[in-house]
């Protein structure tokens, strides 16, 4: 009974009568986007980071093609140019086993699902590219077979995010899993989607812990040696965590097995919202959350921040009776904090270092990424098109 009445009180709250200001507020800042974007794309890119970005670009210039799209896996009379250049970049780094953008200055990353990140959008490529179909599906094709039966794995099966040993990080909920339902979804293959689902769950089951303000996820476990390499709730791992499953709930339900996955989906709902419950009861003074709430520095972070706002609002769009509008009340404070803190080179500001999550950075091209994912979120939380 407490859950219908809260549920019912939600739907009250949420109904989006939308003020005038936000929508003026809104196309101010388009501009702002384009900036964000532009550094972005100046930016020197690891394997994890072109995914990223062009998850990034996806939802900014080719909406239509995003899962939060009405019709995402189908061809549209838009061709996806801005995000398929991004996608040819990393099927042409991918090396021999698959991985992609993995090839720079004949390097390797170390990890077995970074890659993975970039999958999608060059899956897109196979059925908005007709000349060149065949390269893009043997390269999603390299890829999936790699992250599915060439990387090591845990004791309980999930996939690990290192290639050398078998480890969980957080991060990797985002790099694989939507790649792993994106191609269930694209060729409507139920066990994928399946398969996204549990690795989502064995992920949460072997990071969460209980924190100052619930539980949310610690950041890396090595599972190979049974120790922690990283117990501290870090708010980029935890955002990672959350737009991973976010994107692997909304696949799974805009495919034809949705009816016999409801309770997937419903899971995966119930596990971003928890995050986005402990991370936001920890919002700092400057309306950021903290770089970590535990097991580290707790200065503000844009990046999290960005990438946290950006759920917020897609899920007070997609389930607006279970996000009411205090989450998106709290996606506003954060955006505001993130749009007065972008510099003159349109870098957001202050981000943490992405190669050494203790310190602040003068760039994080994550960063820049999940800036164009809030304005996305937000545009269409709005009903605005840009």
């Amino acid at each position: 009974m407490y859950k219908e009445v809260a549920a019912f009180v939600c739907i009250l709250l949420s109904g989006r009568v939308l003020a005038s200001n936000n929508g003026v507020s809104y196309h101010h800042f388009v501009k702002t986007a384009d900036f964000i974007r532009s550094a972005m794309l100046a930016s020197i890119r690891t394997s994890w980071e072109q995914g990223t970005a062009a998850g990034g670009i996806l939802e900014w210039n080719d909406p239509e093609y995003s899962v939060f799209g009405p019709s995402p896996f189908v061809p549209h009379d838009q061709f996806p140019v801005n995000t398929l250049q991004l996608a040819l970049s990393a099927a042409v780094r991918q090396t021999s086993d698959g991985r992609l953008s993995q090839n720079i200055n004949d390097g390797l990353d170390g990890a077995a699902l970074d890659g993975a990140s970039a999958g999608s959008a060059v899956l897109l490529g196979s059925f908005t590219d007709p000349s060149r179909a065949s390269y893009w599906l043997n390269a999603s094709n390299a890829e999936l077979n790699y992250i599915l039966n060439v990387a090591p794995r845990t004791k309980t099966g999930a996939i690990s995010h290192r290639a050398d040993s078998a480890e969980y990080w957080a991060d990797g909920v985002y790099m694989g899993f939507p790649f792993i339902a994106y191609v269930g979804a694209v060729t409507k293959n139920g066990t994928l989607l399946q398969i996204a689902y549990d690795q989502c769950r064995l992920y949460r089951d072997a990071l969460l812990i209980d924190g100052p303000t619930g539980k949310l996820w610690a950041h890396i476990y090595n599972d190979s040696d049974n120790s922690w390499v990283d117990k501290g709730i870090w708010g980029t791992g935890n955002a990672w965590a959350a737009l991973g499953m976010l994107r692997v709930a909304v696949t799974i339900q805009k495919t034809t097995f949705y009816p016999s996955m409801k309770s997937q989906v419903s899971e995966l709902i119930s596990w971003v919202k928890e995050i986005l419950d402990g991370e936001f009861a920890a919002l700092t003074p400057e309306n950021l959350v903290p770089d970590y709430l535990t097991g580290g520095p707790t200065f503000g972070d844009a990046s999290s921040s960005t990438a946290l706002a950006s759920v917020a609002y897609r899920a007070a769009t997609l389930w607006p009776e279970l996000f009411c509008s205090n989450y998106t009340d709290t996606a506003a404070k954060i955006r505001n904090a993130v749009l007065g803190g972008i510099t003159n080179l349109g870098t957001l500001s202050p981000v943490v270092n992405p190669l050494v999550w203790t310190e602040t950075g003068l760039l994080s091209t994550e960063a820049q990424a999940f800036g164009l994912m809030l304005f996305s979120a937000w545009r269409d939380y709005l009903g605005n098109e840009h």
